[in-house]
């Protein structure tokens, strides 16, 4: 025999009361009939009898489920004898607010605060059945239950039931549904459709559509929200009921009714955008359907316009028509596979495109293109198509084609003159901003690239477009030093920055030695960086952060991980900074044959665009870099050359060659104190503290006086952490200049010794009877205590400071190890 449900605290009170009085409300499914049995219990165990019929002599207790299946005298006649109060009266009912009868019920009970009503089970209550049964209620497997069933109680404990026994969860919830649907009211699946497809379930309208009375419609309403089966707050079926009306109807009945709600909205003018989507999908097609389809899209966010034009073809719209828009929303919402092969299909017809469309397409395919990492094909593109069929779009083909190292192109794309809206205004100082920026003033390029942010209006935002104002502006800034400047420039790009605008900021934070802020934004990013040019920026991101942090390991992972978009992508003006990082990592790795081809092509590039100081300064100064890594002097001068001829121009690349200038000096033998510290400071004020100090570092390896190379090594200290020492002047050696007193206690040059000599933890442990962990703490306080950035740069500092040259490493032990600080 079943156990009876515990009854819940209100009602136990209400059954406990002189006479009980007790009305139950809730939809179908939700427990009320289990309860009242437990109720008939409760009262039968005090002796008293128990009966259904309100006319029955007293004083047997009243105990009635599904009042709302009872003619109106009957309702009518419990609501008397709860108002006498006479007799115990329990009674369960679907909520049925347009009877007048159930009503009069509800308000007897009321009055004697005897109401408690059933609400869907919460994702607590459905966890708590799930463990009755047996299951584990992890967390997502519960959310997705109640997502499933809107918590309606016996398609809840179906669900649950398919988990405990390994089957699918959402076949047992829709058969649950089926076998309500099957036993009940014939016309509550038609009413249940017309909610999926949109309808308000406002009894005139269900009237209309299904063609009933407005009595039957009233009753239909009230059946259809005490089903269960509807969202509580928005009347649209739960996902477990989504596809079952339809089923049981029938798709001929289903197509019906969906063309009586299309033609009852339409005519109204009260159609919703998912409505108008739901009734496509149901097989309509009305040309008043399909054009306030395509109206609706227009208007909407680039996912759903997606959805709608779709509804919109199905509809009965031209879906050639439809080509230029539906690409243009494929690619804002990041589906670039879909609108590459929609605009290929524009440009296979494009004889027979209007202008416009012929421009537009253009456009789309070219942003395709630029985000894929070959900006060379976009130029193509606006090659093919020409300044006579550009028409508006003429200065965006100029910004590409400059951009792509094509200047006498980009010149044939002059100032068409276009309406003056701000989209268009912006595309025409994104072009004149580059322009200047490759062959004139600096300062008036920067003026000119910051006034088109100021007009970029919101059009554009819902334009493709091959590279954004905020971009380009802040890649200027990057390559000059212009930190500050960028920063600023993407932090008002949107409320909700794209990839690359993220990606660009990581990178105004690794240029400017903050490691640990473009380490995290890296971190975040990497899910979402998809686009090739996004994941160029991605690895090059990596792999300067690896560089910089001195971990070899980390390094040959970043640069392995970039093989991919290496072998892909082509060069262009927009892209020279990750490719210096890569190119650096390669020549440190001993790889640099596999990126000579993309560093020529940047070197070509600059060379078309003679050489414009403002862009080329910064892939200089990497090749000043690699050649110094690959301890090449000679590769060192051309770039050398190129700084000084850029000096003249602009301060940012005179920082750049005097740093040069200064670096080959140093590998020369030549490691002057005093002009590596104002170098290394000027490398600093340009927003390159990274490199000021390894330029330290590296000056401090090379010098043979012990004072000399502590005194570098705490101008490169001072240069990467401003706040950690005074930038005092480097002493000039002096041949009977004592050496420097170690930072570092005895112990601690201990270690040090061993470490640089290349010993595990567990090794200098063992030789100074110490543990392992201990060596690590000791390390770690020589690193806090020197200021060093990275494992590399302690090294560097102990080598200088004179650790290391005296210990012999031994043959490694058998036990291996970790190098302390490789």
């Amino acid at each position: 025999m079943p156990q009876p449900t515990p009854l819940p605290r209100d009602v136990a009170h209400a059954v406990a009361a002189t006479p009980p009085r007790l009305l139950l409300t809730g939809p179908a499914g939700s427990g009320k009939s289990a309860l009242l049995s437990s109720v008939r219990q409760t009262l039968a165990g005090r002796g008293l009898t128990v009966g259904t019929d309100p006319r029955s002599p007293a004083p047997a207790a009243l105990v009635v489920d599904d009042a709302h299946t009872l003619p109106a005298e009957s309702v009518l006649a419990l609501a008397e004898q709860v108002r006498r109060g006479e007799r115990p009266v329990v009674v369960a009912t679907e909520p049925r607010p347009h009877r007048s009868d159930l009503r009069a019920l509800l308000s007897a009970f009321g009055a004697h605060s005897a109401l408690v009503e059933l609400h869907p089970l919460s994702p607590r209550e459905i966890a708590g059945r799930a463990a009755t049964l047996g299951l584990t209620p992890r967390p997502e497997p519960i959310r997705a239950v109640h997502r499933l069933t809107g918590g309606a109680r016996d398609v809840v404990d179906a669900a649950l039931a398919a988990l405990r026994d390994g089957t699918d969860p959402r076949r047992a919830a829709a058969a649950r549904v089926r076998d309500r649907l099957g036993g009940g009211d014939p016309d509550l699946p038609r009413v249940l459709v017309l909610a999926g497809l949109g309808g308000t379930l406002d009894p005139l309208e269900v009237a209309t559509v299904l063609g009933v009375d407005a009595d039957r419609a009233r009753e239909l309403v009230d059946a259809a929200r005490a089903s269960g089966l509807l969202t509580v707050d928005g009347d649209v079926p739960i996902p477990a009921a989504a596809a079952v009306p339809a089923a049981v109807l029938g798709t001929h009945a289903v197509r019906t009714l969906a063309h009586r709600l299309a033609a009852l909205r339409l005519d109204a003018g009260l159609l919703t955008a998912d409505a108008a989507r739901a009734l496509a999908e149901a097989g309509v097609a009305d040309a008043r359907l399909a054009a306030l389809l395509v109206t609706l899209a227009d208007a909407a966010e680039p996912a759903q316009a997606r959805t709608l034009y779709d509804a919109a073809i199905r509809a009965g719209a031209d879906a050639d028509a439809l080509d230029v828009r539906r690409a243009e929303a494929a690619g804002l919402a990041g589906d670039l596979a879909t609108a590459g092969q929609l605009t290929d299909r524009l440009l296979d017809r494009a004889g027979a495109l209007p202008a416009g469309e012929l421009a537009a397409a253009t456009r789309i395919a070219a942003t395709v293109a630029a985000r894929r990492g070959m900006l060379g094909r976009s130029a193509d593109l606006y090659e093919w198509l020409g300044p006579e069929r550009a028409g508006a779009d003429a200065p965006i083909a100029a910004t590409v084609q400059l951009a792509a190292g094509r200047p006498g192109t980009a010149a044939r794309f002059g100032t068409e003159a276009a309406a003056p809206t701000s989209s268009a205004a912006a595309a025409q100082l994104l072009a004149a901003g580059l322009r200047e920026s490759v062959g004139g003033d600096g300062r008036v390029a920067m003026n000119t690239l910051t006034r088109a942010l100021s007009v970029h209006g919101a059009a554009d935002r819902t334009r493709l477009l091959p590279d954004t104002p905020e971009a380009i502006t802040a890649l200027l800034c990057l390559h000059s030093g212009e930190l500050a400047h960028a920063g600023a420039v993407l932090g008002r790009a949107t409320a909700a920055p794209s990839v690359r605008h993220r990606l660009l900021a990581a990178w105004t934070a690794l240029i400017g030695g903050d490691l640990p802020a473009a380490t995290a934004a890296a971190d975040e990013l990497a899910p979402h960086a998809t686009e090739q040019r996004d994941l160029l920026f991605l690895h090059g991101l990596r792999v300067g952060l690896a560089r910089r942090g001195g971990d070899v390991g980390a390094l040959t992972a970043a640069w392995t991980a970039a093989q991919g978009v290496v072998a892909e992508y082509s060069v262009d003006l927009l892209s020279l900074l990750p490719l210096g990082e890569l190119w650096l990592a390669a020549v440190r790795l001993g790889e640099a044959d596999r990126i000579a081809h993309l560093v020529g092509q940047a070197q070509d590039l600059l060379t078309t665009l003679d050489e414009p100081p403002l862009w080329g300064a910064t892939l200089h100064w990497y090749g000043v870099q690699a050649a110094i890594a690959a301890d090449r002097p000679a590769e060192l001068l051309p770039h050398a050359r190129a700084l000084g001829a850029a000096a003249e121009t602009t301060a940012y690349a005179a920082a750049l060659a005097r740093a040069g200038q200064a670096w080959l000096r140093v590998l020369q033998g030549d490691a002057d104190p005093a002009r590596v510290q104002a170098a290394a400071e000027s490398l600093a004020a340009i927003g390159l503290p990274w490199d000021g100090a390894r330029l330290a570092g590296e000056a401090a390896l090379r010098v043979d006086d012990t004072a000399t190379a502590t005194a570098l090594l705490q101008v490169a200290r001072a240069v990467r952490h401003p706040s950690a020492a005074p930038r005092t002047a480097a002493p000039t050696p002096a041949a009977d200049a004592p050496a420097a007193p170690s930072p570092l206690s005895d112990r601690e040059a201990e270690v040090a010794d061993l470490v640089v000599a290349g010993l595990t933890y567990r090794e200098v442990g063992s030789r100074l009877y110490i543990s392992a962990k201990t060596v690590e703490h000791h390390v770690a306080r020589i690193r806090r205590r020197l200021g060093a950035g990275s494992r590399s740069e302690l090294i560097s500092m102990l080598r200088a400071l004179g650790h290391g040259a005296e210990v012999r490493q031994p043959a490694t032990s058998g036990n291996g190890g970790i190098s302390a600080c490789p």
